[in-house]
């Protein structure tokens, strides 16, 4: 019986170069990106990875699919390409505001005097209050 299913056939079959098979310069093995970009497994250099990256998005490929064949989280993808396809984080760092120094009248400070062996009525009361609605609500938060 001959026949095909339906989506199985010859694929196109994407090359990294066509002549060279190593980039001295850069620490490249075509070879090895080739077989990632058709997809077969294969261990990849980071300069690698990001190369056959660049030419899998020249193609128009979804990030998810290009971190599959180069090996790679796609949020690693996506920054490689934000960064100008070189490696790094293209991600800023998420930077906490400080949190403002505690002042007379809130339990943290009621408890830095404590470790101080000092003695606030002012804290002590504020700690207090706030114990009593925890254990009313089960809430820490005032509001």
């Amino acid at each position: 019986m001959n026949g095909n299913r339906v989506g199985v056939g010859v694929r196109e079959r994407l090359y990294a170069s066509t002549t060279a098979t190593y980039d001295p310069d850069n620490d490249l093995d075509f070879i090895a990106i080739e077989y990632a970009l058709n997809g077969e497994p294969v261990k990849l250099t980071t300069a690698e990875k990001i190369y056959a990256a660049r030419l899998l998005d020249e193609r128009r490929m979804d990030f998810k699919n290009i971190g599959r064949r180069v090996g790679s989280d796609p949020s690693t993808v996506r920054g490689w390409k934000a960064n100008g396809w070189k490696p790094g984080g293209s991600h800023p760092k998420t930077v906490k505001s400080a949190r403002p120094e505690p002042v007379c009248g809130e339990p943290r400070m009621y408890r830095r005097h404590l470790k101080k062996g000092e003695r606030c009525d002012v804290c002590r009361a504020a700690n207090a209050a706030a114990d009593r609605r925890y254990r009313l609500t089960g809430s820490q938060s005032g509001k």
